[in-house]
């Protein structure tokens, strides 16, 4: 056992009550950070993820909890190195763009008192989707190029091969162009979110105590 994992086993220890009874459920840790099962509930609540299509309960309670611990990932990197400290970003819109997805504050409100959770607990969520995204729209996405080469090549590959291969006539390049480069610029700035993530994990270990 490693001296990580013995800090958060006893941090886990010193927040049960005295009598024994599991008032919350530790599913997880980000290096000394503790994630409930209320922080779970939460994104559910206010849909951090949505769902996909004919997902099963168990598929999406696993994507759940992979974003929750991603964005915990996140917001320790960025706490960690200061650079939370010099981003620009809206916590209230945040807040209120979750308040929409969890069906409105009445909704939303009504269910954090019935999950034994806070307005509190719903801002420390919107403070950690906020700086992430914040992150990726200023650090991130201004890294990203695209060559003229790279615009090309995916034109014959994902528009001509495709097409002629299913007996249609691709359109020229010029007509595609826009929609050529939103493809790759998000797959670009999901490469640079995947390498985040990695080099965040590195520093800060992830245990999972429970998999959907």
């Amino acid at each position: 056992m490693t001296a990580r994992v013995a800090a958060v086993i006893l941090l886990i220890l010193c927040h049960l009550p005295a009598n024994g009874e599991i008032v919350d459920e530790v599913v997880a840790a980000v290096g000394e950070t503790p994630i409930l099962h209320s922080d779970i509930a939460l994104a559910q609540l206010v849909e951090l993820v949505g769902r996909n299509p004919g997902e099963t309960e168990t598929a999406y309670a696993a994507r759940l909890l992979d974003a929750r611990i991603n964005l915990e990932l996140q917001f320790r990197d960025l706490e960690e190195s200061g650079t939370l400290y010099r981003l620009e970003f809206d916590v209230a819109s945040s807040r209120e763009l979750l308040i929409r997805r969890g069906g409105g504050e009445l909704t939303v409100f009504n269910a954090l008192e019935t999950l034994g959770l806070t307005p509190g607990d719903l801002e420390e969520l919107s403070l950690r989707l906020a700086s992430s995204t914040a992150y990726i729209e200023q650090r991130l996405q201004p890294r990203i190029r695209l060559t003229p080469e790279e615009i090309q090549t995916t034109y014959q590959d994902v528009v001509v091969a495709e097409m002629e291969a299913a007996g249609q006539s691709p359109p020229p390049l010029e007509d595609v162009r826009n929609q050529i480069r939103r493809l790759l610029m998000e797959r670009k700035l999901n490469d640079e979110i995947e390498a985040w993530l990695a080099t965040a994990a590195e520093k800060h270990e992830v245990i999972r105590f429970y998999r959907p």
